[in-house]
């Protein structure tokens, strides 16, 4: 059960995320910009310590519970690891984490937070990442879509989502 719950949510959220991302009109943010405002960096850089604590101990309550279910890149991350893990049986074999590479980029992202290099922080940073991923790859086929809705008149703003049929 609570498994499902997490899908669910993660769904949600990662769906919303990707939209604040796509949404060019600025619309969706009235509603929905607080998530933007619960990620992980911006709630640094943005410095509301009540969303920092709340998502540390958050975590140290109910574990990963930030990367499968807020952050838009763990959920991608778990996306394109289920897709791929249906199309071929054990093709991931096991292997210890890499530690020193896992606190080296943390102690990175901390130093550059500190030192104020924003830029480097948002470099690594998985929602930043997510960003450049959804405007990169989803933004163009948006674009495309709608492009081709604004130049037959004689379909409906409304109705953009239904593809044309020919005949």
């Amino acid at each position: 059960m609570l498994r499902k719950i997490r899908i669910v949510a993660a769904t949600i959220c990662f769906t919303l995320i990707t939209l604040l991302f796509l949404d060019f009109t600025g619309t969706l943010h009235l509603w929905f910009g607080w998530l933007a405002k619960i990620q992980f960096l911006p709630a640094v850089l943005a410095l509301n310590v009540g969303v920092v604590a709340f998502l540390v101990i958050l975590t140290l309550l109910f574990g990963r519970v930030y990367c499968s279910v807020i952050c838009p890149l763990g959920v991608f991350q778990d996306i394109v690891s289920w897709i791929s893990g249906k199309r071929k049986k054990n093709q991931f074999r096991y292997s210890p984490a890499i530690s020193w590479l896992r606190y080296s980029m943390l102690a990175l992202f901390i130093v550059a937070l500190l030192a104020g290099f924003t830029a480097i922080a948002a470099l690594i940073a998985p929602y930043s990442a997510y960003g450049r991923i959804a405007s990169n790859l989803f933004a163009p086929l948006y674009q495309w879509e709608t492009i081709y809705s604004l130049t037959l008149p004689s379909v409906s703003t409304v109705m953009r989502s239904i593809p044309p049929t020919c005949g």
